[in-house]
């Protein structure tokens, strides 16, 4: 789906741009940096289009990239990037794990202040929720931080939602439960059909995405280590 020629006439809605043949897609990796307190910030609801644009924006600029920079680093074209600052296009998973490691930021910071804090209780109403405007899914971050040794989340994912073109990142290992739903998870060339009660590991390194093609809200568990989000 070409970007229109005139940016202010489309909607906010979900866009995959062509995957550039310089690079595959990563999920990003930032050491953490501390908040104020050290503590993860309440959860919060989805942030909307605009928003996601500002804060990426903002993360540009404070990295001193120019749009052009970004768009050599994350192989996305910057007429894309530039849809996405101003809140007109919501970019897919696979997109914006893109454009935050071209960033240097960890998708969580773009959520929430991070945390260095590597152990003790989250509560239901405290996690990090990680959610796209027109996504599909969410989220949530259950340990406390991206500074231990292990990261799970917990994702909920909606009738027709996917993760965008298979992406991989550089932890070890990482595995999915699914909890209730059907999910397919792609990894490499092998598909692999999931019910509740399926738990499947795989190096990180392989390219891998999900989708639920169901009917059915999916939920499942994802474990990786060390961290990397």
């Amino acid at each position: 789906m070409p970007i229109p020629a005139d940016p202010a006439t489309q909607p906010l809605g979900r866009y995959d741009p062509p995957m550039s043949p310089r690079a595959t897609v990563k999920r990003p990796h930032v050491a953490a940096v501390p908040a104020a307190d050290g503590r993860p910030a309440p959860g919060a609801d989805a942030i909307d289009g605009l928003t996601l644009g500002a804060r990426l924006r903002g993360a540009r600029d404070r990295s001193r990239l120019t749009l052009r920079e970004v768009a050599d680093r994350s192989g996305l074209s910057r007429a894309f990037l530039n849809q996405v600052e101003l809140g007109r296009v919501s970019p897919s998973f696979a997109s914006l794990s893109r454009i935050a490691e071209a960033l240097g930021v960890s998708l969580v910071e773009l959520f929430q202040p991070p945390s260095t804090r590597t152990e003790g209780l989250v509560r239901a109403s405290d996690s990090v929720k990680v959610e796209l405007p027109d996504g599909g899914y969410v989220d949530e971050v259950l340990t406390p931080s991206l500074a231990g040794r292990l990261l799970l989340l917990r994702s909920t994912i909606q009738p027709g939602a996917d993760s965008g073109p298979a992406y991989h990142h550089d932890a070890e290992e990482e595995c999915v439960t699914v909890l209730s739903g059907r999910l397919t998870v792609t990894v490499d060339e092998d598909v692999h059909e999931m019910g509740p009660g399926d738990a499947l590991t795989f190096k990180s390194l392989r390219p891998h995405a999900w989708r639920n093609a169901g009917d059915e809200v999916v939920v499942a568990l994802w474990a990786i280590t060390p961290p990397r989000y």
